[in-house]
Formats: C-alpha cells, sequence, structure tokens
C-alpha cells in the first residue's frame, strides 16, 4: 500500500515533516554542470511546474503500469481496471473542488490553456477565426468579459479571440483586485446578453492573491457567470465550486495539475456547470462520444455530458497521476502549506531587503503566496537567472512569467512606451521585453535552501556586474550565453540527448548493434539484402 504523503502519522513538527516530503522529491540532490563548475541544485520555479515525487512514480510504475490497456471495455482486466481508476480519479478531483452533481469534469490537454479554451468553445464563443471574423455581431450582442490587471496570458489572450469584448478591470489604489471596482465596472455593461468574469486566483508573478468568492457575487448579483483561473495557487490552496459566501458560488474552474508536487506529465483540468454546455454535440466528436453511428450519417450522441465530451483514449495515466497529486496536496494539508510558505517568505525578505538595487514587484504587499519576483538596477534579468544557475544552481525564471499585460502595469508603461519596445521587438530585439527574475518557493524547501536563495541574490546584486563580463546577450533570441559558450542544459546538443536514448534503448534489449542483428535476420533472403544498407 502507497504512503502517498511520506510523512509519518502523528508527526507534528512541520519542518521535520516537510523534510519528509523533500527526501521524496526526485532530483532533490542533482548535481548539475554550469561554467563555473558543478553545482547543488535548488529549484525555486515550483509556479512553472512541480517536481516529480518518488512515491508516486513508484506507484505508478508498479500498481498502475502493469495494468495499462486502453478504457472504454469492461471485458478485459486491463481495460476495466485502467477504466475503475480513471474513473476514481475523476471522483477524488470532483471531491478536491466540491462540485456537485450537476458539474462536469474534464480533463484538457496538457494544462489550464487547453481548459480555457476548451471552456470558451463549450461556451460557444469561439470559432475559427475566418468563421468568427465573417459573424460580425453587433456591439450590443457581444458577450462582455470581465478580468483582472494580474492575469497571465491563458486567461487574458484567450479572451480576447472569442466574439465577446475583454474589458480589464483596473485595481484599486493599493494595486489589488477589488470587488467594488468590478461592481462599478460590472454596472456599466447592464445591457450586455452574456456577463462573463474570468478571474485569476493568484498571480504568477507577485504572489498576491484575489477574494475569488467576493468577485464571483458580484458577477452573479448582475446576472453574470464567474470563472476562476486557479493555475498559480491550486497546489497551496482550497478550491471550493460552492463557497458558504452567499452568490460566492462558481459556474466553473480550471487548473494546471502540472505545477502540483508529482504533477509534470498531468493534463489541465476543467470543472463547469452543466447548465453551461449549449449543445449536444460533443466539442471534439469522435470515438467513445457515440451511442449510435450507421452507413448514411445518421449518430446518436451520449447522453452523459461528461462521457460525450470525453471522445477518443482519454489520457488515463495523466488523470490518475493529477488524483494522485491532489491525494498528496490533500496528505500535506493546505494549513500547513501555508503557514510554512509564509514562514519561508519571513526567511527570504531580509536579504532581499539589503540588496543594493534590487526592486521586488507590488514589494509593498508581504502577504502572498510564495512567489517573488524583482529587478536589479542595472543587470538584465537573464543575466541575473543564468548567474543564479552558472554561480549558485539555483533554478529561477526570467522573464515576464506570461503575464505582459500586469508587466505594463507593474512597470508603468504607457501607449508610446509600449509601442516602441513592441517596434523593437518586431524588429528582431529581444532584448528589449520587459520582464522580471521569479523565485517560486514549496513547503517543502528547506530553511538552507531559502537561505542559500538569499544569499545568492544578495551576491549577484553586489558582483553581477563584474561576473556578467563573462556573458553575452544574445538579441535574436533573448538569451545570455557564457562566453565559453557552454549551454545551461545538461546536454550539449540534441544529438547528444538522442544517442543517450538511443543507448537506453539498445542496453534495454541487451542487442550492442542492432544492424548486425538486422543484417543475420535477412540472411538467405536475397529479396531483404538491399534495404539493409538503409537501416539505422
Amino acid at each position: 500500500m502507497l504512503n502517498i504523503g511520506g510523512i509519518p502519522y502523528g508527526i507534528k513538527d512541520e519542518e521535520a515533516a516537510f523534510a519528509a516530503v523533500r527526501r521524496n522529491i526526485i532530483g532533490g540532490d542533482r548535481i548539475i554542470r554550469t561554467p563555473g563548475g558543478p553545482r547543488k541544485m535548488i529549484y525555486a520555479d515550483w509556479c512553472a511546474s512541480g517536481r516529480l515525487y518518488g512515491p508516486i512514480e513508484d506507484y505508478m510504475k508498479h500498481y498502475i503500469g502493469p495494468l495499462v490497456g486502453n478504457t472504454h471495455t469492461g471485458s478485459n482486466a486491463t481495460g476495466a481496471s485502467m477504466t475503475m481508476a480513471y474513473s476514481l480519479a475523476g471522483s477524488i478531483i470532483r471531491r478536491h473542488v466540491h462540485a456537485s452533481p450537476r458539474d462536469v469534469l474534464m480533463f484538457c490537454g496538457t494544462g489550464m490553456t487547453g481548459a480555457v479554451n476548451k471552456l470558451q468553445r463549450l461556451l460557444q464563443i469561439r470559432a475559427p477565426k475566418g468563421l468568427q471574423d465573417r459573424l460580425c455581431l453587433p456591439a450590443e450582442e457581444r458577450p462582455v468579459i470581465f478580468i483582472t490587471h494580474m492575469e497571465h496570458h491563458s486567461n487574458h489572450i484567450s479572451w480576447l479571440e472569442t466574439t465577446g469584448e475583454v474589458v480589464m478591470v483596473p485595481p484599486d489604489e493599493q494595486g489589488l483586485v477589488s470587488p467594488e471596482v468590478l461592481d462599478r465596472v460590472v454596472s456599466c455593461y447592464g445591457d450586455r446578453p452574456l456577463k462573463i468574469g474570468a478571474f485569476t486566483a493568484c498571480s504568477n508573478v507577485t504572489g498576491l492573491m484575489t477574494p475569488i468568492a467576493e468577485l464571483a457575487a458580484v458577477m452573479h448579483r448582475h446576472g453574470g457567470l464567474a470563472f476562476a483561473d486557479y493555475s498559480a495557487s491550486a497546489p497551496y490552496v482550497d478550491m471550493d465550486m460552492y463557497p458558504p459566501l452567499p452568490g460566492g458560488w462558481l459556474d466553473a474552474l480550471y487548473f494546471s495539475p502540472h505545477k502540483f508536487l508529482g504533477g509534470p506529465g498531468t493534463s489541465g483540468v476543467l470543472v463547469m456547470h452543466g447548465r453551461l454546455l449549449g449543445s449536444s454535440v460533443p466539442d471534439e466528436p469522435g470515438g467513445g462520444t457515440v451511442i449510435w453511428t450507421d452507413p448514411w450519417g445518421k449518430r446518436t450522441y451520449l447522453g452523459n455530458a461528461e462521457e460525450r465530451e470525453d471522445g477518443g483514449t482519454p489520457g488515463f495515466l495523466q488523470a490518475i497521476r493529477a488524483a494522485l497529486c491532489i491525494k498528496l496536496k490533500e496528505e500535506l494539508g493546505t494549513g500547513a502549506m501555508l503557514r510554512r510558505e509564509e514562514r519561508l517568505l519571513e526567511r527570504l525578505w531580509p536579504y532581499l531587503d539589503s540588496c543594493p538595487g534590487l526592486h521586488v514587484l507590488e514589494g509593498r504587499h508581504r502577504c502572498r503566496l510564495g512567489i517573488v519576483s524583482f529587478h536589479i538596477e542595472g543587470l538584465h534579468y537573464k543575466l541575473v537567472t543564468r548567474l543564479l544557475n552558472d554561480k549558485f544552481g539555483i533554478q529561477a525564471r526570467g522573464g515576464c512569467s506570461c503575464s505582459g499585460s500586469y508587466g505594463h502595469y507593474l512597470y508603468g508603461i504607457g501607449p508610446d512606451a509600449s509601442d516602441y519596445i513592441h517596434h523593437q521587438i518586431l524588429s528582431g530585439n529581444l532584448e528589449w521585453k520587459p520582464g522580471w527574475v521569479r523565485i517560486s518557493l514549496h513547503p517543502a524547501m528547506s530553511e538552507e535552501e531559502v537561505d542559500a536563495i538569499g544569499r545568492a541574490v544578495r551576491d549577484i546584486a553586489r558582483h553581477g556586474r563584474t561576473w556578467g563580463e563573462e556573458y553575452r546577450m544574445d538579441r535574436i533570441t533573448g538569451e545570455v550565453i557564457h562566453t565559453s559558450g557552454a549551454e545551461a542544459a545538461e546536454w550539449d546538443a540534441t544529438e547528444e540527448l538522442e544517442a543517450e536514448w538511443q543507448g537506453l534503448l539498445k542496453q534495454s534489449l541487451q542487442l550492442p548493434n542492432l544492424q548486425n542483428v538486422h543484417r543475420g535476420i535477412v540472411e538467405g533472403n536475397p529479396a531483404l539484402v538491399p534495404h539493409v544498407a538503409q537501416l539505422p
């Protein structure tokens, strides 16, 4: 039986408990090569993707792997077992978000991006661009979609490509998302037939959280719909389709399980109320969506919406893995994780506050998830990120975190400056693209790792200009390159990586030279001899 949490029952000391989790993270003791020599890796990019978790990998290998087979049948052991496990995975996630029997769960693509685009198609406000341009809806008939100023691209530009009008709700005086401001803005669109609020639950840049239930209540008072994007915060906070606040229910939520501990390799998750499904024809017609077809074009689709929208062979392994990540999250407990992140942040702040020329984005707000983005005067964010890797083994992320519009607000970039930067980028000069360095923490990180991150950032702030002389900026790619030509990747080139894969497979077959085996097969068969030269 799998002890998925990796934490002995009854441990009160959270540091000891999370240390047990830390020991099960695959690659936690990895040594990476850098231009400065070997470095112990410290992973601080949790907001981008989580890490593989040993007990989950063991379970997938030893319990699920031997029974893998296609779903959609109960007549053999593999099919029936995977169908049961896939169904259980859905049930676990439904319970986790407190979905009702009327809600529909769907696994979509590889993350939240697939989920939100699926939602838009199911709402029938998204069509192929060529068709959509010909619809020519009058302005008063177009849906209106309200988003916050903190959205990342997937919950922003995807809505721009619908038939609706997108309205970015401004922040309050403190730079925060405000239900009162939303109420005033929505009041100006009372005549629109469809009003949608699509709000991030937490910024993936600053870690600032939004009052989702209160925002939902505002939308419902105005007869609208409320959707929540939990991409940044899903691994750490409670998600509830039906919170106790009157009017605070969600009509849909979506998130990316790949950001969870153990989550890489999962699919996106969408949970939406069944009443929003406006068509009995599935978004993706195919196998598993019909109960009858004939040669003359008749087809009858399944009546169960959840099954109807799950066409083809489902990503059952992705779904099972997502459910295991959810169970791990529940075992750790959101309260314990949030307390732990708060303590780790409190440990990091003094280092950042002491760094010369360092500016934390929305640094006035210290109450946040463990996400901190900053820039250092005179140092390009890509250089800082590369120095963190090369000098200290720290895995951070440099860029706009797929939140370019929020970056405009954070840096005070107006229309003229934006147009100039845009022109530079279109001219092939990516050096001009605004960005920052993002550090994202996880409760399983040790205090020593956080101290190491703080000291590294402080040293870069002090010595980065000198260290930067060893690097150059490639303006075409926007990447910072060491003068030695050494890559940040563990492999020098894709050819080296492919050779490693091929060597692994040859070893698994215990065949030192596949070509010799091929030649042996065709001996005595002259018809096959001409083809041997073409073998790899």
